[in-house]
C-alpha cells in the first residue's frame, strides 16, 4: 500500500510559493535605498505616502471581510493606514493626516486598536515575474464569484501584509539610527506581538483547508507582492 502524503500546510505553501518575489520586494529601489542610508526625510515621507495609498485601497475593498471574516477566525487586524497617517501627521507637525480620498472607495477601516498589533510574520515575498500577477491587478475579490475562494484570496493577501511586519521589526531599527525624531509606528507594529505570527499561520493553515483555497490565497499573495513591489520603486516615482 503505498503511503499517503500530507498536503503542505498553507503557510508553508505560501512561503515556498512566493519566495523570488519576497527576495524581489526587498530588492526594490525604495526599500534597498532606504536602507542605505539614502534617503532624505522628503524620500522616505515619499515612501510612506505611496504605502499609505495601497493601503487606504486595499482597506476599503476588503472592509466586508475584514469585519467579519477575520475576526470570525480569531485574529485582529491592526489598519496598517491609519499607523501610516499617524506617522505622517507626526512628520507634518499635525494633530492628524488627511490624504487624498481614493474615488470609489469608502473610507478604510482597521478591526482593532493599534495596542492589538498583529503578529510579526516573513517579509514579503514572491513569485517570478512570469509567475505573478501584473501590478495593476484590482485588488478586489477574485472574478470567479465563489465566497469561498474570494475569501482565500484575501487571506493571501493578508498573509503578505502580515508577513512585512516580521521584515519591519528590523526596518525599524535601521529608521530610528536615520530618523531619531520619528514615531514609526507603522514599522514597529511587530514589536508590539513578537509571537503572533505563530498563532496567524496556524489560522492560515485552518481557513485554507484544501487545495482550491491554498492555491486561491497563493495567487491572491502574489498579487499583493505585485502591489507591494510597484509601491516600494524608486521614490521619486512618488514625488
Amino acid at each position: 500500500m503505498d503511503d499517503i502524503v500530507a498536503p503542505r500546510p498553507a503557510h508553508l505553501l505560501l512561503r515556498e510559493e512566493t519566495r523570488e518575489a519576497h527576495e524581489d520586494t526587498e530588492a526594490s529601489g525604495g526599500m534597498r535605498r532606504l536602507m542605505d542610508g539614502e534617503l532624505d526625510v522628503a524620500g522616505y515621507e515619499a515612501l510612506l505616502r505611496a504605502q499609505l495609498a495601497l493601503f487606504e485601497e486595499w482597506e476599503a475593498d476588503r472592509a466586508g471581510w475584514l469585519a467579519s471574516d477575520v475576526p470570525q477566525a480569531g485574529w485582529s487586524y491592526v489598519s496598517r493606514a491609519s499607523l501610516l497617517r499617524g506617522d505622517l501627521a507626526v512628520a507634518s507637525g499635525a494633530r492628524s493626516y488627511t490624504s487624498r480620498p481614493v474615488e470609489g472607495h469608502a473610507p478604510p477601516v482597521g478591526a482593532s486598536p493599534a495596542r492589538d498589533a498583529p503578529a510579526p510574520a516573513p517579509a514579503p515575498v514572491g513569485a517570478s515575474p512570469a509567475r505573478d500577477a501584473p501590478a495593476s491587478a484590482p485588488v478586489g475579490a477574485s472574478p470567479s464569484g465563489d465566497s469561498t475562494r474570494d475569501s482565500a484570496t484575501c487571506w493571501g493577501e493578508l498573509y503578505v501584509i502580515e508577513g512585512s511586519a516580521l521584515g519591519g521589526r528590523l526596518i525599524v531599527r535601521r529608521l530610528r539610527e536615520l530618523y531619531p525624531d520619528r514615531d514609526h509606528r507603522f514599522y514597529a507594529i511587530g514589536e508590539e506581538a513578537p509571537s503572533a505570527w505563530r498563532r496567524f499561520q496556524h489560522i492560515l493553515d485552518t481557513q485554507l483547508h484544501d487545495d482550491a483555497s491554498r492555491r486561491a490565497a497563493v495567487d491572491g499573495a502574489r498579487r499583493m507582492f505585485a502591489r507591494f513591489r510597484q509601491t516600494l520603486m524608486e521614490p521619486a516615482a512618488h514625488v
